[in-house]
């Protein structure tokens, strides 16, 4: 058996495919990973770049070609397939770190944990910039009981794709099926895998390179206004399916969960009250989200009126929303400044 599954989405990256490929098919480590691409319907040559790695490396390389279902499928197919212990995915504009990664592979040989974290770097090319993030709350090569932690080493941070290795059962045994053609999956990704974990490893690696190529390519707000169905659609998939389980998790798995749920939620509601330029389809849709949530799990209903924006919004019936989303955003702005003068 491999030691490890590296899944490569691919959808038209003729320009980055090879620097994706190049960095993972390392002589160090061709025996012990394999390198599963999955094609979701590219109409550029990513495909014929790809058959060239097939023939170069046929014992590591493991090529599937499928119609387009979006991100999410790509990461179904690859879980159904892998053939090693653990799974990560490298999406095919982003990298991974040379040395870093050749020292995961290594340690993953002797790991047991159900997870493994590592640290990862935002490239932003766009302006020559690069953000390096690492889970400062944890101990290189230790592993911990999740359900034994305190939470409160994470500082608030959870285990998003780039920072993850799955067991791969972990992943099947959870039942992940991402949706397909809607955007912010990796969100299930994040906690859906969680209900069957029970211990994890940090090794504090360098390892993936986030490559972010285009100012519109980060995850601004224009883009969650632009996308804000798939990411309501998103969002009441993770809430039911949570409301559902919840009863079944421990202590320190619901409060994980809620964590990345309140983020979320923060999100949501932020395209909508401060971001959204079109003021009457924002209160329309705020209105109808707000109230869906108090019916749908008014636990985190209430944990997100500790969002000052959000309370005050509420209280007031979302009016600032209906008359200029971007006023009330101001509001908040200064209102934040005079609260840290004088904290």
């Amino acid at each position: 058996m491999k030691i490890l599954t590296v899944l490569v989405p691919v959808y038209n990256v003729e320009k980055y495919i090879r620097r994706c490929l190049d960095s993972l098919l390392l002589s160090e480590v061709l025996d012990d990973i394999e390198v599963l691409i999955v094609n979701d319907g590219s109409k550029d040559s990513s495909v014929e770049i790809i058959q060239e790695y097939c023939i170069k490396f046929p014992k590591t390389v493991t090529f599937v070609d499928k119609e387009n279902g979006g991100h999410g499928s790509t990461i179904n197919v690859g879980i159904e397939k892998a053939q090693g212990k653990y799974f990560k995915v490298i999406d095919s504009d982003d990298w991974v770190n040379l040395r870093g990664f050749v020292e995961l592979v290594k340690r993953l040989k002797e790991e047991k944990s159900d997870v493994v974290l590592c640290n990862y770097r935002k490239e932003f090319t766009y302006n020559s910039k690069s953000e390096y993030f690492e889970y400062d709350g944890l101990t290189d090569r230790k592993h911990y009981n999740f359900n034994e932690i305190d939470l409160k080493i994470l500082h608030g941070e959870y285990f998003v794709m780039a920072t993850s290795t799955y067991r791969t059962e972990i992943l099947r045994t959870s039942g992940l099926k991402l949706m397909e053609k809607t955007f912010y999956v990796d969100m299930q990704y994040n906690v859906v895998p969680i209900t069957k974990v029970e211990s994890f490893t940090y090794y504090d690696l360098d390892i993936y390179r986030y490559f972010i190529g285009r100012k519109e390519q980060s995850m601004n707000m224009d883009n969650f206004v632009r996308n804000q169905e798939h990411h309501k659609r998103m969002l009441k998939w993770l809430l039911e399916y949570y409301t559902q389980i919840s009863s079944q998790l421990t202590a320190n798995k619901r409060e994980y969960i809620e964590i990345i749920l309140t983020y979320t939620l923060n999100t949501h509601y932020s395209i909508y009250c401060e971001y959204d330029k079109n003021h009457e389809r924002a209160y329309k849709e705020i209105k109808e989200f707000d109230e869906y949530l108090l019916c749908t799990n008014k636990a985190l209903y209430d944990r997100l009126d500790s969002m000052a924006y959000v309370r005050y919004n509420r209280k007031t019936n979302f009016r600032f929303v209906r008359l200029d989303g971007t006023k009330w955003k101001k509001v908040m702005d200064i209102g934040r400044k005079v609260k840290e003068r004088f904290v």
